[in-house]
């Protein structure tokens, strides 16, 4: 499964969650510790997935974010 550039716009505060919303409507939360810098409610937000493991720097750097040893 791979989602490409789906565009978020932010919607509410949930607890430590932030709920953001597609242009579909949908809801999708994000725990707020994996958007650190995310201050302008303003700004949209872009969420690409993929089902491929990911390999160098861009793995450093999201296991920076998520704190964690691997």
């Amino acid at each position: 499964m791979t989602i490409n550039n789906l565009e978020l716009f932010f919607h509410r505060r949930e607890g430590d969650s932030l709920v953001f919303k597609t242009s579909q409507g949908e809801e999708v939360s994000i725990d707020k510790r994996l958007l650190v810098d995310f201050l302008d409610e303003d700004k949209k937000l872009f969420l690409n997935i993929s089902d491929q493991e990911i390999f160098g720097q861009s793995k450093e750097v999201l296991n920076e974010i998520l704190e964690t040893d691997e």
